[in-house]
This record gives structure tokens, C-alpha cells and sequence, in this order.
């Protein structure tokens, strides 16, 4: 921590044209690991026990030390000044607990098509300069109420070892409208009631890389979309004969 060291009158009132060099000494629970002035034209070393003052002012950094408790005290001295004392009380720091990380992985970078009056094609392909006909959005995605009810959602989805042994889980944490999941061309799911919902479907070992798309169809007048994270979850451990 930074203790700023002031030469003040016998008034209390600080005296800027003060330039007296300052000792320092420090004695407990801690240690004086630097000094300084903000004089940018002072050659004097900044790891040391003393320090001059600039404009009437000066600096002693402290640090405690390691588990240390109790008071530590530094002590400033200089010619011709009463010495000046400050006594700090060092406890032991008590680090809280973080809670576990969630086990997840997002599925980010999402191609959001135009609303569609018909079922979309799930394996339409994209030219890879399309930036225009297809829109882009992370979830949550929230389309309001459209006379077209039908739109398609795609993503790459990079799945990690501990998710591509056969046990892994596709999370969808909300979907508003019902939902068809399409993976490399084939149908590993659906969700069948309009109302917004959570679906959870299995992954089977393959591809490390595999492109995903979402087809969903909104009810008359009822907003629709991803409107909850998508994740890659880990499955239930296997059991062990």
C-alpha cells in the first residue's frame, strides 16, 4: 500500500517549497519495499530507505508480509522536523471460495435466415461470401411476432473430446416456437409445443467438427427464436464393470 508523507507547519498546513530528505524505518508485521516523490527529474533510487521531499511531498510504499498479523509501524524522519508515525493493523486476508465452473461449452456464431412463409431447406448451403441474405446473432434471440413464421438458425459446432465420446449433450436452454435440430444433414431431434421451452438432446460420437441447424416455426402472433443459451454439456460418466 502507498503511504503519502506531507511536511505541514506548525499550523497543520502543508508547505509545498519543503525539499528535505526523509528516512524512513519500519518495524511488525511488514516491510518498506519502494519510495517516491513524483519528481520526473529526481535520479534518486526508488528501492531505498529514504526519499526527498517534491513540492512537500513523498511516498512510502508498504507491503506485508505473508500471513503476517499485528501492527506495523513506519516511522518518517527528517532534519529539522518533528518525526511522524503511523501504526496500521494487519490481518491475515481471508480468501473466499469461488464456486465450481460450469461444465459447459457455448455455442457462439450464429447465421440467423430471413423469415420464411414455408419449411425452410435444413441443408440449404451458404455461399461463403453470403454476409446479406443471412443475418448474425448470439443468443438469447428474440424475433418478434412476423406473418412469415418460419425462420433457420446455423452454427459450427466444435466439439471437444469430452464431448464427442457418445455422452455428450446438446442444451438448448429456451427455445420459443417449435424447434427441429438438424445436425450434418440429419435430424437428432425436435421440439413439438409452441410455448418457450428447454430441449436436450444426445450427441453421438463423430466429426470434431459438425455444422448445426435449427429450424423453428412460431406460432400466429407469438414471438420466437433461441432465446436461451446453447451449450455442449457433458453426459453422465459411464459405469465401470
Amino acid at each position: 500500500m502507498a503511504v503519502t508523507v506531507s511536511a505541514v507547519d506548525a499550523q497543520g498546513r502543508a508547505v509545498p517549497t519543503a525539499n528535505l530528505m526523509v528516512r524512513f524505518e519500519t518495524t511488525g508485521a511488514g516491510r518498506l519495499i519502494g519510495v517516491g516523490n513524483g519528481d520526473p527529474n529526481s535520479h534518486e533510487a526508488s528501492k531505498a530507505p529514504e526519499r526527498s521531499l517534491f513540492n512537500g511531498l513523498a511516498q512510502a510504499i508498504l507491503q506485508t508480509d505473508r500471513d503476517g498479523q499485528g501492527p506495523l509501524r513506519l516511522r518518517a524522519t527528517a532534519d529539522g522536523l518533528a518525526a511522524a508515525e503511523l501504526v496500521l493493523d494487519v490481518r491475515p486476508a481471508r480468501v473466499p471460495s469461488a464456486p465450481a465452473a460450469e461444465a459447459i461449452s457455448r455455442v457462439g456464431g450464429w447465421r440467423i435466415s430471413p423469415p420464411q412463409a414455408t419449411r425452410p431447406d435444413p441443408n440449404q448451403v451458404l455461399a461463403e461470401n453470403d454476409m446479406n441474405s443471412w443475418g448474425w446473432g448470439e443468443p438469447p434471440i428474440r424475433q418478434v411476432a412476423e406473418a412469415a413464421p418460419w425462420r433457420a438458425y446455423r452454427a459450427s459446432l466444435r466439439l471437444r473430446a469430452d464431448r464427442n465420446d457418445g455422452q455428450g449433450q446438446l442444451l438448448f436452454q429456451e427455445i420459443a416456437g417449435q424447434a427441429e435440430v438438424w445436425v450434418d444433414g440429419v435430424k437428432i431431434g425436435e421440439k413439438t409445443s409452441p410455448a418457450p421451452g428447454p430441449l436436450r438432446l444426445p450427441l453421438a460420437q463423430g466429426p470434431g467438427w459438425r455444422t448445426m441447424t435449427v429450424l423453428v416455426r412460431a406460432q400466429p402472433g407469438q414471438p420466437s427464436g433461441l432465446i436461451g443459451r446453447v451449450s455442449l454439456e457433458r453426459g453422465a460418466a459411464k459405469a465401470t464393470p
